[in-house]
């Protein structure tokens, strides 16, 4: 709230005329655009572009020419708040002395509104030979030795400064031997020598011997130096003797002032205001100057005219500008020509952009909003911010009461001239405040003022005849602040740990080179909890270690800071702690103090809850403060002497800046972790890779398992997975191809780049040392800790290599059972649980050497086994856990098989297995044990099928069937056809559907058999073979008789049913045998009756003979076909 809205103004003048944007007729000095850097802009004739150079900066250079002349002293001190000009001032200095002197006196003239530029220039060049010019700009850093480069660098072949020669005589010469009338030293930002020295408790004599030898040097060494502050403001935290010191040292120099006067800055802003309209100085400037002057029409008439050149800012503007840039949250010329020039919200561009000509100028009111939109947190965070506060407040309950805005705008410019009137001497009367807002008559600014009157937004102070804010807090900060401070509120390092400034370091070399991200925790803590401290740090997940900052504050000095930092260091045992000690210690406990107090009035100062202007005043001061609080620990940070392990490697290292800090963090990670490997994979080189890289590394682990021997691990395109393959395996060579080409996991060898051959080879050392082996969260926590510090991410990936280029000497556990084989089950239960995998390492004596190759040899198959315990293990183990269900459950295999059957089933031990379990059970020495072993595993793989056969036979023996004979399966399924659906038996109509397809592969016959047992192959036992057998022979039974009855629904009347009737007297009993007879039967029996009659015709025997002859031959058939009928009874039976 509080803001104005934008309003396009009319594009015609009263008059008719059509008005145009004041940015076509208006712009700001180029000048005024840009800021100046004394050792860069020295010597570039446009830094002085357009200069203006204000009457008190030529007394400034006139005092100091002056006393020159007078006394022979030439050390000068200008000081002055910042962006008070001082810096263009030094280089117009240097323009004045290097320059040719006729342009110089010409450009200071144009410069300058005084008379006295001559005798300046007749002082200074004298001689018509430039000066050397020598321009510092100061740093935090060592004075002599910044100064000396400097120099170094400007002067021409500068003599050598010889071994025993102190600075300021080597100064001296250099100043002694100049071609033309000497050397001036100009040293802006003197001030960041002197912080430097104070921190580092260093004395500043260096400046005193300067001072000495340019007092000396008859005038060849003119030294400058430019202050923001006097000398003792920057020994406030040193002690009296120091502070006393450096008082001796600054009056070796004479102190000049520099900073503007009110119609200096004035001027300054009409000067850079350029436009093509006449000044047109009115009643409203004279009366602006009349105020401002006190009345006294002498001064006022110049000062109006002043004003009127600064248009189309109104007078109450300009007035207003400097006594603003003065405060704490301006910066003199600096902001004013920041307001001048910059596209800030409601700044001086944006409104001569949106304004037309004659649409007014811009008020105080706006100047109000411009304040409020980019410098509100600064003023609120001064000493001017509760006034400001209570302003706003005023101005917000004015737009709750529904004001216009004219009363806003009243109100705006009360405030601005009730905050500044000490420095404007501009008072918020009536005929200022009409003036101000553009009243249209006495009639409406009296409405205005009766309402906010009325509103009590405003007061009228009768004694001064003005009006001012409407105080609406009466709330004490500063009272509030001191009860805090008396109840204990402190210095809270826990809350100072919070701080921004304060985040983590980041070892970044060693992350280029490593490709592992360490970081570094930052804490801080008192000196006399120092040791305690470390010695209860415990590091953070993922966090390498931890640069503890100590902070004096019992006043100790910086050696018993120091012993403290050390003792504490020595402490940290196993764990990376540095510690060191900031100089910084008391602005620190100052700045969080502060910190403290405020937080705790604003949480426990229950007024403020009606204050909203004092609960603004706090926030914003405590946001300043952070702020504050964030750049000095920023820096105190970069400043501190570190101590630690390692020490050898940090103690010489520049850590005094964030890149510094950095480095020390990667030489202390390379330290601790010299065997980190170096693989580079963003995604999973981290403690906590994120959801899409686990999902990767599984897809990688499947792949690793079940596509060994594949190009690229059988990956297609460059899938997530595939990128881990590249980097993790293929770069390290880890999954490689031999000299056959051949695809497989090796292990790195002694010389790998990627440092894993170390991590290998403590695997190795752990494995042999251990009879049980390890589990891989043991081996997990061996390559996370120093000096590999694997991250968790790659863990599982590099942990299943390592097994992979072990597999010949390396057994593993899941859930404690041994596994021969490595699946996708064993991958998942992998990463869900590194605990429940175990991997013991396996060997075998030369006794043992000939039984294993022996067994590989038969165990091969179609490929090679190589000749060792563990793989002939795991492939023996493999295809007994592998073969069928009723196989690993049944009874008939002899005692052999059923003996290797149980210890591949059970096994945990290759060694064991080979060795000692199967000479055992087999009964036999170690000699025996392969063809044993080879004979019991033939005999377990073949038991399954052979069954399945033998299921077969009795069926197709049942359905009077030969596959051979019948032209394969082609009969059969023509038999099936015709059964399906005819009887309405299920079971029946099931068994031709199968035998329908059936094509005599084990997985055919495996079908018919699991219909016949009512029950799934792989839950089959023996009883259950038995009622498959008698089931299958029912089933053939109802399949026959039902091929009998075809014809009665139309289908095939191949079937065909006999009943024959013999009697003999030579037989016990006549014979009367019922036959059903299939196609296939009928065309056999069919070809046997022209046999036989061919046989009768050649016997040439009479019908009568030739019938008894098959009734003979009939009555045995019958027999043999009543035996054949007995059988399955007497099965079933």
């Amino acid at each position: 709230m509080g803001y104005p809205t934008r309003d396009v103004p009319p594009r015609h003048a009263g008059d008719g005329r059509v008005n145009v944007p004041l940015s076509d007729l208006v712009k700001v000095s180029r000048r005024f655009t840009r800021s100046v850097r004394v050792d860069t802009d020295i010597g570039d004739p446009a830094a002085l572009e357009g200069y203006i150079c204000p009457h008190s900066a030529i007394e400034a250079l006139l005092a100091m020419a002056r006393h020159r002349e007078a006394t022979g002293h030439s050390a000068f001190t200008w000081t002055g708040p910042y962006g008070s000009g001082k810096s263009s001032l030094a280089v117009a200095l240097a323009s004045l002395l290097q320059g040719d002197r006729a342009d110089v006196a010409k450009a200071f003239a144009h410069a300058s509104a005084t008379d006295e530029v001559d005798e300046l220039v007749e002082h200074f060049r004298k001689d018509p030979a430039p000066w050397d010019v020598c321009a510092v700009v100061g740093q935090r850093g060592h004075a002599e030795a910044i100064i000396g480069e400097a120099i170094k660098n400007a002067v021409k072949r500068p003599p050598k400064r010889s071994k025993d020669e102190s600075f300021a005589s080597w100064v001296g010469r250099v100043a002694a031997q100049a071609r033309g009338p000497g050397l001036a030293l100009i040293i802006d930002e003197m001030g960041k020598f002197l912080e430097h020295a104070a921190l580092e408790q260093s004395d500043i004599h260096v400046f005193q011997e300067l001072a000495e030898i340019s007092s000396r040097s008859n005038g060849k060494l003119l030294l400058v130096g430019i202050l923001h502050q006097a000398f003792d403001e920057y020994a406030q935290r040193l002690s009296r003797e120091s502070r006393d010191e450096w008082l001796k040292i600054q009056g070796r120099y004479l102190d000049l002032p520099v900073n503007l006067a009110a119609d200096e800055q004035i001027d300054l802003i009409a000067r850079a205001v350029e436009t093509s309209r006449e000044p047109e100085m009115d009643d409203d400037m004279r009366f602006v100057a009349a105020v401002m002057r006190g009345g006294r029409e002498s001064d006022s008439e110049r000062l109006a005219m002043k004003l009127a050149a600064c248009w189309p800012l109104h007078p109450l503007t300009a007035s207003l500008l400097g006594p603003i840039s003065r405060r704490r949250f301006g910066q003199s010329q600096r902001s004013i020509f920041g307001f001048l020039t910059s596209a800030e919200p409601y700044g001086f561009q944006e409104f001569l952009a949106a304004t037309e000509t004659e649409a007014g100028r811009f008020k105080p009111a706006q100047l109000w909003d411009y304040l409020r939109a980019n410098l509100e947190s600064a003023i609120l965070a001064s000493p001017d911010g509760h006034r400001w506060s209570t302003a706003v407040d005023a101005i917000e309950r004015c737009e709750v009461r529904g004001g216009s805005r004219d009363h806003l705008a009243a109100i705006k410019t009360i405030a601005l001239l009730d905050l500044f009137k000490d420095r404007s001497g501009l008072q918020p009367t009536s005929d200022v405040i009409k003036l101000g807002i553009g009243a249209k008559s006495d009639k409406h600014w009296k409405q205005i003022a009766d309402d906010l009157l009325k509103w009590s937004v405003v007061v009228f102070r009768k004694h001064s005849g003005a009006f001012a804010i409407y105080a609406g807090s009466d709330f004490d900060i500063e009272s509030a602040l001191d009860d805090a401070r008396s109840r204990g509120i402190g210095t809270d390092f826990k809350r100072l740990e919070e701080q921004p400034a304060l985040r983590p370091v980041l070892a970044k070399r060693h992350y280029e080179e490593k490709g592992a991200l360490r970081w570094f925790e930052v804490g801080i803590a008192p000196l006399e909890e120092a040791e305690e401290r470390v010695r209860t740090y415990e590091p953070a997940p993922g966090s390498a270690g931890l640069f503890l900052i100590l902070v004096s504050t019992n006043e100790e000095n910086k050696a018993a800071a120091k012993r403290i930092a050390r003792a504490a260091a020595e402490e940290a045992g196993d764990r990376l702690v540095v510690v060191g000690w900031t100089r910084d210690s008391y602005r620190l406990r100052e700045l969080t103090a502060d910190l403290a107090a405020l937080e705790h009035v604003r949480g426990h100062r229950a007024e403020l809850e009606g204050d909203a202007v004092a609960r603004r005043e706090i926030d914003a001061r405590i946001a300043r403060l952070t702020a504050d609080l964030d750049d000095q620990l920023r820096d105190a940070i970069n400043r501190v002497d570190w101590h630690g392990p390692a020490n050898d490697q940090i103690e010489n290292l520049d850590t005094s800046s964030p890149p510094g800090l950095s480095l020390l963090a990667s030489k202390l990670a390379d330290w601790r972790f010299p065997y980190t490997p170096r693989l580079h994979n963003e995604l999973i080189n981290r403690t906590r890779p994120s959801s899409n890289a686990i999902a990767a590394t599984r897809q990688l682990l499947h792949a690793m398992v079940e596509s060994r021997g594949k190009e690229r691990l059988g990956f297609e395109g460059f899938p997530p997975e595939a990128g881990l393959f590249f980097s993790l395996l293929v770069s390290t060579k880890l999954y490689s191809a031999d000299e056959t080409g051949v695809q497989s996991f090796s292990p790195p060898s002694a010389d790998d780049a990627h440092c894993l051959h170390p991590m290998w080879e403590a695997a190795d050392a752990a494995l042999q040392g251990s009879e049980t082996g390890i589990s891989f969260a043991e081996l997990y926590n061996l390559w996370r800790a120093p000096p590999f510090g694997v991250r968790d991410g790659l863990l599982p990936v590099l942990a299943l290599s390592y097994v992979l280029t072990r597999v010949a000497r390396t057994s593993l556990y899941l859930d404690g059972v041994f596994r021969p084989q490595l699946d996708t089950f064993f991958v998942d239960r992998l990463l869900q649980d590194a605990g429940a995998v175990r991997a013991r390492d396996v060997e075998i004596t030369t006794q043992h050497v000939a039984v294993v190759s022996d067994l590989a040899m038969r165990l091969g198959r179609d490929e090679t086994i190589a000749p060792t315990a563990l793989e002939v293990a795991r492939i023996l183990v493999g295809r007994v856990r592998s073969l069928p269900g009723w196989t690993q459950r049944s009874g008939m295999p002899s005692s052999n098989a059923i003996a290797l059957r149980q210890l591949g089933l059970k096994s945990h031990d290759p060694n064991k297995l080979l060795f000692e379990d199967l000479p055992s059970k087999f009964g036999t020495d170690l000699a025996a044990v392969p063809s044993a072993t080879a004979e019991a595993l033939a005999e377990l793989e073949a038991a399954y099928p052979e069954m399945l056969r033998d299921l077969a036979q009795t069926l197709f023996k049942e359905l009077r069937y030969d596959p051979i004979k019948d032209q394969e399966y082609s009969l059969l399924h023509q038999r099936c056809e015709t059964v399906r659906g005819l009887s309405g038996n299920f079971r029946l109509d099931a068994l031709a559907t199968r035998l329908g397809v059936f094509a005599g592969e084990l997985a055919d016959i495996e079908g018919v058999a699991s219909l016949a047992a009512n029950k799934p192959a792989r839950d089959w036992v023996d009883r259950d073979i038995d009622a498959a057998k008698i089931e299958l022979a029912a089933l053939a039974q109802q399949f026959l008789r039902a091929e009998g009855f075809a014809h009665l629904k139309g289908r095939g009347d191949r079937q065909t049913s006999l009943a024959v009737y013999i009697s003999d007297p030579s037989y016990p009993a006549p014979a009367s045998p019922f036959v059903e007879l299939s196609g296939q039967e009928r065309d056999r029996a069919s070809a046997l009756a022209e046999q036989i009659q061919e046989l009768i015709d050649k016997s040439a025997v009479s019908p009568a003979i030739a019938i008894g002859a098959i009734a003979q031959l009939g009555l045995s058939l019958a027999g043999d076909l009543e035996e054949a009928e007995e059988q399955p009874k007497v099965a079933a039976a």
